[in-house]
């Protein structure tokens, strides 16, 4: 069976998170997507209710699953699973809300620790809500919301309305925190709802995108972003031996590695995923995903030219 892609939805307090599921939850695109939501309250669910099966599962008008979450988000997708085989409870995909508060780093670790994850899903992307209006002061005041922007796949930015002034700065931290994030505007998007939540959707509004290596200065912040993209493929061998050295030279500093990579003998680019040592792939990319090899390493408490060290190290493997 297919994994069933799992979005990560988070966002500081006030950010706009349960302002775009309400959005999400009208639009017919969104009718076999189970929703995953951290708290009773967190969603206006009551005006579309037509049925109740659980106390935590509602079905709502549209087809969309709402579960809330008790105990362990682990136990509750695992719960989805045996739902669905045993009651025909249908759904494509699922995007789990978290709260404000919530580093998404041990979130993304508990996940892609659990063997029955890894079987039934695969981890599509974090998306992170930022409110243009406090994320400068956000930021600068709370690690959590450094760790949201820092570990997204895809920016969403809010209340840009309200908060022109506030762009060009917002975009340098942006950068500063996580270069490679495709950035999107609420107010420039379309009503479509799965471009929201899917990182490959659309095209990204952020200009500048050439490949390059960025870094975020240890004395700025305490998290480091090194990124890079080469041409060539690489044996699945130097990947392997690659991966081990650079679980064992960073250990847990090593919070997330993101990569696209050509591999001899493998028709398409594979995707490959890490937080904190745990390394694993969902799969691969279309062939259109391009045929150079890209890697992210986001990291804690190192300085950033280890993290570039270590690309030069994947860089200098490829075998033509």
């Amino acid at each position: 069976m297919t994994p069933t892609p799992v979005v990560l939805l988070t966002g500081f307090l006030g950010s706009g998170k349960t302002t775009l599921l309400n959005r999400l939850l009208g639009s017919p695109d969104f009718a076999d997507t189970a929703v995953v939501i951290n708290e009773a309250g967190s969603v206006g669910l009551d005006h579309a209710l037509i049925e109740k099966g659980e106390e935590d599962v509602v079905m709502l008008e549209g087809g969309c699953i709402c579960c809330r979450l008790r105990g362990s988000l682990n136990r509750t997708l695992n719960d989805l699973v045996r739902r669905r085989a045993k009651d025909g409870m249908g759904f494509s995909r699922v995007v789990v809300e978290t709260s404000g508060l919530a580093d998404p780093e041990p979130i993304l670790h508990a996940l892609v620790a659990d063997p029955l994850f890894v079987r039934h899903y695969a981890m599509s992307g974090v998306v992170t809500v930022v409110d243009a209006v406090h994320a400068l002061d956000t930021l600068a005041d709370h690690v959590e919301g450094r760790m949201q922007v820092a570990l997204a796949d895809r920016l969403l930015i809010t209340k840009t309305d309200i908060a022109t002034h506030r762009r060009a700065p917002l975009e340098s931290a942006l950068t500063a925190l996580n270069p490679m994030a495709d950035r999107l505007v609420a107010a420039e998007m379309p009503d479509a709802a799965l471009v929201w939540l899917d990182p490959g959707a659309v095209p990204s509004r952020r200009p500048n995108r050439t490949p390059r290596c960025h870094a975020v200065p240890s004395d700025a912040v305490e998290i480091a972003t090194a990124s890079r993209v080469f041409p060539g493929a690489l044996s699945r061998c130097a990947i392997d031996d690659w991966l081990d050295h650079t679980s064992d030279l960073f250990g847990p500093a090593l919070l997330r590695l993101k990569g696209i990579l050509q591999v001899e003998g493998v028709a398409e680019p594979v995707v490959l995923h890490g937080v904190q040592g745990l390394v694993y792939s969902p799969g691969t990319a279309p062939r259109e995903a391009g045929r150079d090899n890209r890697m992210v390493l986001i990291a804690r408490d190192l300085p950033a030219v280890l993290l570039e060290d270590a690309l030069d190290r994947l860089a200098a493997r490829v075998v033509h």
